[in-house]
């Protein structure tokens, strides 16, 4: 009686001009999408702030954790951009036909009494060009 079982595949993608554009421009987005959140964030923040000031001395308290919690976001934020920006600038450089990890899935094998689970469980990988399935290695 088979059984199905969960293993990681890898998508990997064969680099091109269309691809790294592709890329770049959602690196791009994600940097935008991070500068509005910090944006909403801080005008959320401050609203707040203002807020509980004019309820007096009792929400000092309130205040400054707000303060520093808005702060310690703000940071993450900035760390968060910056690692986007050097992935951008890394995009920039791939070279063609190379083959850039684009992330990972979760597969589905059969086994059954007698397969070589090593062999099954193996690595997959998955190698696409431009969005087209290109080749499957690692499915014996």
């Amino acid at each position: 009686m088979p059984v199905r079982l969960k293993r990681t595949v890898t998508i990997k993608v064969i680099v091109t001009e269309e691809f790294k554009k592709y890329l770049i421009s959602e690196l791009e987005r994600a940097v935008k999408n991070l500068d509005s959140q910090l944006d909403q964030m801080e005008g959320q923040g401050k609203k707040l702030i203002d807020t509980l000031k004019k309820q007096g001395e009792k929400t000092k308290k309130q205040v400054s954790a707000i303060s520093q919690q808005i702060n310690l976001d703000r940071q993450q934020e900035k760390l968060a951009k910056s690692d986007l920006e050097k992935k951008i600038k890394d995009a920039q450089l791939l070279p063609l036909n190379s083959e850039f990890i684009q992330g990972t899935v979760d597969g589905f094998v059969d086994v059954d009494k007698g397969d070589n689970l090593y062999k099954k469980l193996g690595a997959l990988e998955i190698i696409i060009k431009d969005g087209t399935i290109q080749e499957i290695r690692g499915n014996d």
